[in-house]
């Protein structure tokens, strides 16, 4: 081997160890590099997952009260509606009623069903009837001959102003009030009634 050749070997010596060299610092920093990054990765999916799933959850409960919230509009305004239709049927409830005690075969009717049921709740002695001012005298007549025939020994007929429809038995402490206002009085109860059978109940 001559000089230049020599020369050659070592300068391919030299190369192929700093390659060697180069390789092995390239691969220890790649294997650095990875040691680094895989945590890093893994703790940045670990994040993700989480950010996503606090996503998920507010999501969730973002929608929750929006179905709760227009739940509770939609009973507010179901109830609005329930209570129009109430206030409505008051009114023409209390018209009905004025309607029908002004009616001659109404009111005949009215009377003597609750003075039937009057005469079979209360005392037979002495009763006291509030009525209307301007209930016709044939009629009071009428309805005496009524209870006489079923026991009531005495029958006071008392003509009071704030009175407009029905009347009101009165025997001692104890009263049936047939009167509009009476058998409106329980409020609560006949709009309980009017819905059961505004819904369907009564066919």
């Amino acid at each position: 081997m001559n000089s230049g050749q020599a020369a050659a070997a070592l300068l391919q010596l030299v190369a192929d160890n700093r390659e060697a060299k180069c390789r092995a610092l390239s691969q220890r920093a790649a294997a650095e590099a990875r040691a680094i990054v895989q945590p890093a990765h893994a703790q940045a999916r670990v994040r993700v997952r989480a950010a996503l799933e606090e996503a998920r959850r507010s999501a969730g409960e973002r929608l929750a009260r929006g179905q709760a919230r227009r739940r509770g509009q939609q009973r507010i305004a179901e109830q609005k509606r329930l209570k129009a239709r109430l206030e409505l049927a008051w009114r023409e409830l209390n018209e009905l009623l004025a309607r029908s005690w002004q009616d001659p075969g109404e009111r005949r009717r009215w009377v003597e069903a609750y003075a039937q049921r009057a005469a079979s709740v209360l005392p037979r002695d002495a009763w006291e009837i509030a009525h209307p001012a301007a209930w016709p005298e044939a009629e009071r007549a009428q309805l005496r001959q009524f209870l006489l025939a079923r026991g009531v020994s005495r029958i006071d007929f008392a003509p009071d102003r704030g009175l407009s429809a029905g009347v009101k038995f009165r025997a001692g402490s104890s009263t049936l009030d047939a009167t509009s206002a009476g058998l409106l009085a329980d409020r609560a109860g006949v709009e309980a009634r009017l819905l059961f059978y505004a819904q369907g109940g009564a066919r």
